[in-house]
This record gives structure tokens, sequence and C-alpha cells, in this order.
């Protein structure tokens, strides 16, 4: 093997090894997204304080009145009773405070987990379900509302990005294609490179992996398929022709 094409191998394989640390910490970015959305959506609740005690019978058809709405996943009744029971357990010191008092004096509620799709027009459904009865309180964490909004935003523009480059990689691709269809490249040597590339940015992002709440490893299929792109990156910009 020559300088010249030792030194062309050298390119390839740095030039694969940048477009894979690309692609990896973007596929990193956008699972690491997604899990922190899904994460923060399944803990998202709505809690409404009902002003007055409720029998059973009344709290199962406000129940029904809530879980028969499109935007909602799912309801739970949460009686005075339960509670007190849940503060004793998370916080006693409260509990025994509130105690002095005498009878209970914290209010029945029902927990609303809103459905994906609807945390986007959240206000509305809010707006309707004040209407639906005279709630002492109603509760929920908007900060966490705008965290998932945005995550769920970032993850689309990364996908948006993925497939954007992705086309662009299969367009170089069939271009070398056609203009030398004789031209062969080292495939093997620049998915190497690209998988070089695609294991430091997994180093440098490890650390997260302790966090069970961000951390989640890209798709397989999405990885193979970054090796591919890889692969092709080099082929396509390899001059070098087949040998007679």
């Amino acid at each position: 093997m020559s300088a010249e094409e030792k030194a062309r191998r050298a390119s390839l394989f740095a030039l694969a090894a940048a477009a894979g640390l690309a692609g990896e910490t973007l596929l990193l970015a956008e699972r690491h997204c997604s899990r922190l959305e899904a994460s923060l959506s399944d803990d998202f609740r709505v809690v409404l304080f009902v002003r007055s005690p409720l029998e059973e019978a009344r709290a199962k058809v406000f129940e029904e009145k809530l879980r028969a709405a499109p935007e909602v996943a799912d309801v739970r009744f949460i009686s005075a009773d339960e509670a007190l029971a849940a503060l004793k357990r998370e916080d006693p010191e409260l509990a025994e405070s509130i105690a002095v008092v005498g009878d209970n004096p914290l209010p029945a509620a029902f927990e609303v987990r809103p459905a994906l799709e609807s945390l986007t027009r959240l206000g509305a459904w809010i707006d309707a379900v004040q209407r639906l009865a005279e709630w002492s309180d109603l509760r929920y964490k908007t900060g966490q509302v705008q965290a998932i909004l945005r995550l769920r935003f970032y993850a689309y523009f990364l996908r948006v990005a993925l497939s954007t480059l992705l086309c662009l990689a299969a367009g170089l691709a069939l271009g070398a294609l056609i203009a030398a269809p004789a031209r062969r490249a080292p495939a093997l040597w620049t998915a190497a490179g690209g998988a070089a590339g695609g294991a430091f940015a997994i180093l440098i992002a490890w650390p997260l992996h302790r966090d069970a709440l961000l951390w989640a490893w890209p798709d397989p299929f999405a990885q193979i398929l970054l090796l591919g792109v890889c692969a092709t990156l080099g082929w396509s910009l390899s001059t070098w022709r087949a040998e007679s």
C-alpha cells in the first residue's frame, strides 16, 4: 500500500469517525429526551380537591364523568382517610400535628393522569373540568408540563435531523454510484471508523447510565443503520478505482 493510499485511508477513517461521533450523539440525545419525557409524563398528575365530603356513590359518578373525557388516561379517587394515611407514611410529624385538631381536616381528591396527546391543550381541559363541579382547589406542576412539551419537541427535532442526514447520505451515495460505478471503497474500514466515533460518544455519555430516569440505549436497528451510513459515506467519497 502506497503512502498516498495510507493517507487516504486515514482521512476516510477520520471522516467516518466524525460522522459516527455526530450520529451517535444525536441518537443518544434523542433517546434520552424520549426517555425523560416518558418518565415525566408517567409521573404527571392533576389533583382535584373536593369542597365537601363525598359519598361513595357520588364519588363514583364524578369519577366516571372524569374518565369519560378523551383527554384523561386514568382517574383515581383518594378519600380523606387515604390522604391522611399517606401523610402519616410520608411525614409523620405533620400528621401528628394535624391529629391535634381532632377530625381529619384533609379533603378527598381525584388524581387524574391526562393522556399524553392532551398536554398541549391541558388549559382548555382544566377549564372544562372546573365547570364540572365546585372544587376547593386544583393543583398540577406547570413546570413539569413545560418540561414534557420541550423534551417532546427536542426529540422530534432530533429525529428530523437524523432523517435528513440519512437522506443526504443516501443521495450522496446514489450520486457517487451514477458518476463512478467502477469505484470501490473500503466500506469495512469506514464502518470501523464510524464504530470508533460512536463508541467514543457512548464513552463520553456513559456517566449518565447511573441515572435510570434518563439513560436509554439507542435502538439496535438505528445503530446498524449508523454504521451503514458511515460506510456509505466513505464509499461515496473514495477516489479509488477497482483494480484491473
